[in-house]
């Protein structure tokens, strides 16, 4: 079709108000990096165009090309797209408020592939960071002749006849002062890999490869690689975008290696994913997507994930918690969505219905490949949980469908040496028939006592309380993780009746000696309330609590003991906060009148050696509280100097 626009116009352009500009540069688009998308990205719904309707077309040649002449302070963004004819520059440039791509798809949609989006307002997104912008296009259709249009940012135009050979279409953008940052290499780099990673075609930035030629030269050389090869990789050293995302395919025509390459090469990691999740739906709603999960460990580094938001291909977003549950920003990846628009704004998520139904859809899909996991290889899901504890326990704390999915493979590693899920532990460890007194029996209201699931700060610590609860024929389980405290309340509310017990909670009864009575002395008191006594008075120490009970092992003097729930609140708060909150205040010393070291503490009072008694006594309570914290370095040399003191006594 003949172009038949007159040459040399000038015109306003055709929009609603004149403070267009403003609103574009100030408040269309939240950072500025953004307009080398929208750019792109229209670049690429023309080499799809072309590609669609123009038959002599050859895909080699589709590509788009990005230069930077910082002499003349310019950004060049070339397309072998479909081009504009004079009319058309009018129809989608000057009249801002019309869709090209809308147009498009109506007159081509039994042949067009994915349309991006709008070239309109996108366009105009370059006079955030150009002073003046210039296209230079020549349609594809037969005899057309090239047009050239230029604007300074005002409403102001014009249009002439251009000098383009080559069907496509060239934008300039002449730098302002303000953004002459756009002018260097490595960030244009950096904004392409970011926001146009899986674009279907090249892009290309033109700049030094002379390093990575050398490269490939010496590869060649050295026979590592072939001609062929050479001549693929060097054609490419150009290229930026990757071109193709790997959650494009099915999940049945892709490997494990693919898998693996595709996460090394999208964020950098040298180490592999521990597995992954292949999201692919066409009903109810459009997505694709996968979800990789990182090594995290015990360290809960909320931005050690990173889910990237897609539409056809085009980076959108990252983590948006109004999207994906909190809890899933702790994996990486990328989502796919065809239908959310490039500039999705927090209140569109909020109010859209379909974002709901498409975060359930995530959610499940994650638990129902966590509990596959379980089932079909209990091995190796127990070999992952140091890894993806973290991830399953915040989701559980922090989203209530991902709770009911995942609650039954919740497991811990136990003293018996296997790990086990909670209703495991209970099935191994009944609650001992308890006779009831004739009181009890009559009080049919009175609740019956919760069955208590014991458990240790860690396997490498707290180990003397692990032995006398472990001789005693207790199953313990190990905790590792900052939010167990949180996760056991959480269990505790979905399972009543049960109570989850730190080793160092209480001194559990069946603990104690009962066969063995106390007797009485001369004064009426028996042996543990002399002890009492006489660590009262040796410590000076009125904010502490201090009891005695005969325990039937006689491998430890003292213990420190916590209030469960005083403790547990005090766990939450230093775990929220870098403060000290007091972690060690309110705890009780328990003193064990079988060990034979409260004995030789009597004997000692016995013989009014009063500072022998205070020295014992001091010991064993420091020897105690090492148990339970970390000494500072005037805290260790008082307990050596002690200890020292007490080599004397004995």
């Amino acid at each position: 079709m003949a172009n038949s626009k007159k040459k040399g116009q000038k015109g306003n352009l055709s929009i609603h108000t004149e403070n267009i500009f403003p609103i574009i540069k100030k408040w269309l688009y939240s950072e500025h990096d953004i307009f080398l998308r929208e750019l792109i990205a229209n670049a690429i719904d023309a080499l799809n165009k072309r590609k669609a309707i123009d038959p002599d077309v050859q895909e080699e040649n589709l590509k788009v090309e990005i230069k930077i002449d910082k002499d003349n302070n310019t950004i060049q963004v070339n397309d072998t797209g479909i081009g504009m004819t004079s009319e058309e520059v009018e129809k989608y440039i000057n009249q801002i408020a019309f869709s090209g791509a809308e147009d498009f798809v109506e007159k081509f949609k039994d042949k067009q592939s994915t349309i991006i989006g709008h070239f309109g307002l996108g366009f105009y997104s370059s006079f955030m960071v150009a002073e003046k912008v210039t296209i230079n296009t020549k349609s594809w259709q037969k005899d057309s002749e090239p047009a050239f249009w230029e604007c300074d940012g005002s409403t102001e135009y014009s249009l002439n006849k251009g000098d383009r050979e080559a069907v496509g279409t060239t934008i300039t953008l002449h730098i302002n002062e303000d953004n002459k940052e756009y002018l260097e290499t490595n960030k244009l780099k950096e904004i392409i890999e970011k926001f146009c990673n899986f674009m279907p075609y090249p892009i290309e930035l033109d700049r030094d490869v002379s390093f990575e030629e050398n490269r490939l030269e010496e590869d060649k050389k050295e026979d590592k690689i072939t001609e062929e090869e050479y001549n693929q990789k060097k054609a490419k050293l150009k290229v930026v975008n990757q071109t193709f995302a790997l959650w494009n395919k099915k999940p049945s025509e892709v490997t494990d290696e693919e898998y693996k390459e595709f996460y090394k090469e999208l964020f950098h990691d040298y180490q592999d994913p521990l597995f992954w999740i292949h999201l692919n739906v066409d009903y109810p709603f459009n997505l694709k997507g996968i979800l990789y999960f990182p090594k995290i460990k015990n360290e809960l580094d909320m931005h050690r994930g990173k889910v990237h938001l897609y539409c056809n291909n085009v980076f959108v977003a990252e983590n948006l918690k109004d999207f994906i549950p909190e809890f899933l920003t702790l994996l990486r990846g990328g989502i796919d969505i065809p239908d959310i628009p490039l500039n999705v704004s927090r209140s569109f998520l909020q109010q859209d219905k379909q974002v709901n139904k498409i975060t359930k859809y995530i959610i499940k899909k994650v638990a129902d490949q966590l509990k596959s996991l379980f089932k079909d290889d209990r091995e190796k899901f127990a070999e992952l949980w140091e890894d993806i504890q973290q991830f399953i326990k915040f989701g559980i704390l922090t989203n209530e469908d991902f709770f009911d999915a995942v609650k039954d493979i919740i497991i811990f590693k136990s003293s018996t040496g296997k790990w086990v899920t909670l209703e495991e532990y209970k099935e191994n460890n009944p609650a001992p028939e308890k006779e009831k007194s004739e009181d009890e029996k009559d009080d049919a209201e009175k609740m019956p006592d919760p069955y208590k699931v014991y458990y240790s700060q860690g396997e490498d610590s707290q180990l003397s309380y692990q032995k006398l609860m472990i001789d005693q024929g207790f199953e313990i389980l190990f905790s590792n993780s900052p939010l167990d405290s949180h996760l056991f309340q959480q269990l505790e509310l979905k399972n009543p009746g049960t109570m989850f017990v730190r080793i160092d909670s209480e001194v559990n009864d069946n603990l104690v000696d009962t066969e063995n009575a106390e007797v009485v002395d001369a004064d009426n008191k028996t042996e543990s309330e002399k002890i009492i006594e006489v660590f009262k008075e040796s410590l000076d120490n009125s904010a502490l609590t201090i009891e005695a009970k005969m325990l039937k092992s006689d491998s430890v003097a003292a213990m420190i003991v916590f209030n469960e729930h005083m403790r547990r609140f005090q766990e939450m708060n230093q775990f929220m906060s870098t403060g000290d909150m007091g972690f060690m205040n309110n705890h009780t010393l328990m003193l064990n009148t079988g060990n034979k070291s409260l004995k030789k503490v009597l004997q000692l009072k016995a013989l009014n050696k009063d500072e022998e008694v205070k020295t014992l006594c001091d010991f064993i309570y420091k020897l105690a509280l090492i148990e339970q914290k970390k000494f500072t370095g005037k805290e260790l040399q008082d307990f050596v100097s002690v200890a020292n003191n007490v080599l004397n006594i004995i």
